[in-house]
C-alpha cells in the first residue's frame, strides 16, 4: 500500500512541478518592470466567466425493465424517469506573463422529478449517484449537490504552439482518453501536454485518478468492475465486492500524433496504457472531397490488448488476444439537407464479449475517445457484430419562415451477433435494430441568443434477450423506448 501511496504522490508532484515551475521561474526573472505589471494584467483583462442553465427530461420504457417490479412478463416497464435540472460556472484566465494561467469550474444538479428507491434512476447521469464509482448505492435514489469539475494550471510557451495544463481538469488524446458527459464533463486528475507545429499535432497525457460528472469525488482505476465478481467460466460478472484493491491500477496514459496535410488528409496514430493491464492502439484516415457539397470521410481502427487478472481466486480475460473495432464514415451536405452514413465491424473475443475502446472496463471509471456514436442505445459492440447507421437532416428554415429549426430522422442496424466465446443466443436471434427522430431549435438572437431545445426519440429493439439483464450478453440490452428532451441555454458574465 505504502508503495501505491508513493506513486501516487509522485506523479502528482511531477505534473504539478512541470506545470509550475516555469511560471515561477519567469515571474521571478523582473518582477519590479513595467512588462511585468502589463504582462500580469491580462491574466485578468483576458479572463472569460461563462456558464450554463440546463434541463434535462427522459422517460425511457423498457421490457422487464423495472428491477423492483414482481410482475413482468415481456411487459415495458418505466426504467428510467426524470426530470433534472443543472446550471454550471467557468473560469477561464488570461495569461500572465503570456505564460501561467488558470481555469476553474464547478456545475450543481438537482432531481425536480424523479423515480425514488430505484437502482437505475439513482445512476440517471445528470445528478449525483454518490460519491464515487462503486460507492453509490444508499437506498437507490440520486441525489442533488455541487461537484468541481476543473481546478487546473495551464501553461504556453513557444508563442502558443506548446500548451500543457495539471490539476483536475479535462483529458483528451484521439482514440484513447475523452470524459464522459452529461451537460458537464468528466474530471481527471492528471496533466496534458499539447504542440501545434504546421501540420503536426502532439500530445501526452496521464491521470491517476477520475469521476464521470455523475460523481462528486475522484478515485483511482481498477481491472475489475466496480462490484466484481467471478462466475464459473471466469467472467468479471460485475456484482459483488467493490473497490478490489488487488486489481488497482496506478496510472493511465496515452500519446497521439497527427499530421494534415496541404490536400485537407489527416492521418492520425495513437497509443495508450493502463498500467499493468491494457495496451490500447488507434489509427485514423480522413479527408475531405469537394463533392456533394463538401463529403468528409474516415476510416478508424480501435484495438486492443489485456492482460489476466484474477477476481475472487479465478482467471478473468478481458480480450482473449487482440479485440478491435474498425469503421468507415461519410458525411455531406446538399442544400438543407445532411447526411451521415457509417460502418463498424467489431471482434472481441474473450470474457467480457464486447469492445469499448477506453483504458479501463469498468463503468465510468475512466472514459475512451471514440467518435462513433449513434445516439441509438446500443453500442453495436458485440463480439463479430456488424453494425450500419444512416441519418438525414433537414433544416426548416425555409419551410417555417424563420431560422433555426432543424429535424432529423436515422437508423442502426445490427447483425452477426456473437458472445465472447463465438456463440450466438439460445434462441438464435442475432440482430438488432433501432430508429430515431430528432426536432431542435436554436434561438438565433435576443437575451436567449443560443439557447437549444431539441426532442430525441429512439425505439430500440432485439430479440435477443428479454430478460431485462445482461444474463448472456453482458451490453445489450432487452428492447426500449426513449424519449429525451433537452434545453441548454448558455450565458457569459465577462
Amino acid at each position: 500500500m505504502e508503495k501505491v501511496i508513493f506513486k501516487r504522490a509522485a506523479l502528482s508532484a511531477a505534473v504539478v512541478a512541470a506545470l509550475v515551475a516555469p511560471g515561477m521561474a519567469l515571474a521571478a526573472q523582473d518582477m519590479m518592470s513595467p512588462e511585468y505589471g502589463k504582462s500580469y494584467e491580462a491574466f485578468v483583462n483576458d479572463s472569460k466567466l461563462t456558464g450554463g442553465l440546463f434541463y434535462f427530461q427522459r422517460d425511457r420504457q423498457r421490457i422487464d425493465g423495472d428491477p423492483t417490479a414482481a410482475d413482468k412478463e415481456g411487459k415495458y416497464q418505466s426504467n428510467l424517469s426524470h426530470a433534472t435540472a443543472q446550471a454550471a460556472l467557468n473560469f477561464n484566465s488570461g495569461y500572465a506573463w503570456d505564460t501561467i494561467g488558470l481555469d476553474l469550474g464547478g456545475f450543481g444538479a438537482y432531481d425536480l422529478a424523479v423515480t425514488e428507491k430505484h437502482a437505475v434512476n439513482q445512476e440517471n447521469e445528470f445528478s449525483f449517484a454518490g460519491r464515487n464509482w462503486g460507492n453509490n448505492f444508499k437506498d437507490g435514489s440520486p441525489e442533488g449537490g455541487f461537484s468541481l469539475s476543473n481546478a487546473a494550471l495551464k501553461l504556453k510557451f513557444l508563442e502558443g504552439a506548446l500548451t500543457a495544463k495539471g490539476g483536475y481538469t479535462q483529458l483528451y488524446v484521439p482514440g484513447q482518453i475523452g470524459v464522459n458527459w452529461s451537460y458537464q464533463p468528466g474530471t481527471y486528475r492528471g496533466g496534458q501536454v499539447e504542440g501545434n507545429f504546421g501540420g503536426l499535432y502532439l500530445t501526452y497525457a496521464i491521470a491517476d485518478e477520475y469521476k464521470a460528472p455523475w460523481f462528486k469525488e475522484t478515485q483511482g482505476f481498477y481491472k475489475s468492475k466496480a462490484w466484481s465478481q467471478a462466475d464459473k467460466q471466469g467472467n468479471d460478472t460485475g456484482w459483488g465486492k467493490w473497490n478490489d484493491k488487488q486489481n488497482e491500477i496506478d496510472y493511465i496514459h496515452a500519446l497521439a500524433a497527427r499530421y494534415t496535410f496541404e490536400n485537407g488528409t489527416a492521418v492520425t496514430a495513437s497509443f495508450g496504457q493502463s498500467e499493468g493491464y491494457m495496451d490500447s492502439y488507434h489509427f485514423k484516415l480522413a479527408h475531405k472531397f469537394d463533392v456533394l457539397g463538401g463529403l468528409s470521410t474516415s476510416y478508424q481502427f480501435y484495438g486492443s490488448e489485456t492482460d489476466d487478472y484474477q477476481v475472487d481466486g479465478r482467471n478473468v480475460n478481458t480480450y482473449d488476444g487482440l479485440a478491435w473495432q474498425q469503421a468507415l464514415t461519410a458525411a455531406w451536405n446538399y442544400a438543407q439537407y445532411g447526411f451521415r452514413l457509417e460502418g463498424m465491424w467489431t471482434k472481441a473475443e474473450g470474457a467480457e464479449g464486447n469492445y469499448l475502446p477506453r483504458l479501463t472496463r469498468g463503468y465510468a471509471n475512466s472514459q475512451g475517445a471514440n467518435e462513433i456514436w449513434w445516439d441509438s442505445r446500443s453500442d453495436w459492440n458485440a463480439n463479430n457484430e456488424k453494425a450500419v447507421f444512416f441519418g438525414v437532416t433537414r433544416s426548416l428554415d425555409d419551410l417555417v419562415g424563420a431560422p433555426g429549426w432543424s429535424v432529423g430522422v436515422s437508423g442502426a442496424y445490427g447483425w452477426d451477433i456473437e458472445d465472447g466465446q463465438g456463440k450466438k443466443a439460445a434462441n438464435g436471434e442475432d440482430t438488432e435494430w433501432a430508429a430515431n427522430f430528432d426536432v431542435s431549435y436554436t434561438v438565433q438572437d435576443g437575451k436567449l441568443k443560443g439557447t437549444l431545445f431539441k426532442l430525441h426519440y429512439t425505439d430500440y429493439n432485439n430479440d435477443i434477450t428479454q430478460s431485462g439483464g445482461w444474463t448472456h450478453y453482458p451490453n445489450i440490452f432487452a428492447s426500449e423506448k426513449d424519449v429525451k428532451f433537452h434545453i441548454i441555454m448558455p450565458f457569459t458574465i465577462m
